[in-house]
């Protein structure tokens, strides 16, 4: 697999260490370099796929138990003990992330020796409609198996364009990443594919930024924006449409 382009947030100034290759991956990152399980363990072709669809399935069929099992165990002790996550955290997920159906992996990428990231993309049940969504989750590694990383103190929220916005041009993209201080790293990926975002602010409170020349084609985009800080992660997806062809 392709190395990530990990781009460290120790902004000093205008100090900024990137770290990978620039400009757009040659193919949608869904595949990944998990390391391997031990020998006598058949190693997934890809873990961060495996554990997103056991994640959903699990939520999907509300079991709290199942759910519990997938979660790291920093997310355990925000959202435990297993009585109260059953209660309040599982049911959210289950109305949630476990509302999805028809979804096909987007992301898929080991991100740093602790981390790594998965999105997914597809039709989900919410309130009796039916709509598109995307979902994204930072996943930790623990000894040889990988985790999902919930409700950490890493923030990482959109700024633009909105989730699920429909915008008549779109030119930039950008996001914020936000936490206790601490070196880091963020990644941004556009229709699955791995950008190379312009990074201002300070090592906690950075905002990632896209610029595209020509804006983005018309139709509907998804974004994942992945982010440590220390040892934190968290991570966000979205999608938006846009109505007009950039101009010639």
């Amino acid at each position: 697999m392709k190395a990530s382009n990990s781009l460290l947030l120790g902004l000093v100034g205008a100090a900024l260490l990137v770290a990978g290759c620039g400009g757009k991956s040659a193919k949608p990152t869904t595949t990944n370099d998990f390391p391997p399980r031990p020998a006598t363990t058949p190693t997934p072709a890809d873990p961060g796929k495996v554990i997103i669809e056991k994640f959903v399935a699990a939520a999907h069929a509300s079991k709290p138990a199942a759910l519990w099992g997938l979660l790291s165990t920093a997310t355990k002790q925000r959202v435990g003990p297993f009585a109260r996550f059953r209660d309040h955290t599982a049911t959210e997920l289950a109305e949630g992330v476990g509302g999805f159906r028809d979804f096909k992996v987007i992301v898929s990428e080991r991100v740093t020796p602790e981390f790594g990231v998965v999105a997914i993309d597809g039709t989900k049940v919410a309130e009796g409609t039916t709509e598109r969504d995307v979902y994204a989750v930072a996943l930790r590694l623990e000894a040889t198996e990988w985790k999902v990383e919930l409700f950490g103190p890493v923030k990482v929220k959109p700024i633009g364009p909105d989730p699920g916005a429909h915008e008549d041009v779109v030119a930039q993209i950008a996001a914020a990443v936000s936490g206790q201080a601490g070196d880091g790293t963020a990644l941004v990926y556009v229709d699955g594919l791995a950008e190379s975002p312009k990074i201002y602010g300070t090592k906690s409170n950075s905002t990632l930024v896209v610029n595209y020349e020509p804006a983005l084609d018309a139709g509907r985009h998804t974004v994942v924006v992945f982010g440590t800080v220390g040892r934190q992660a968290s991570a966000t997806g979205w999608w938006f449409t846009v109505k007009r062809k950039p101009k010639a």
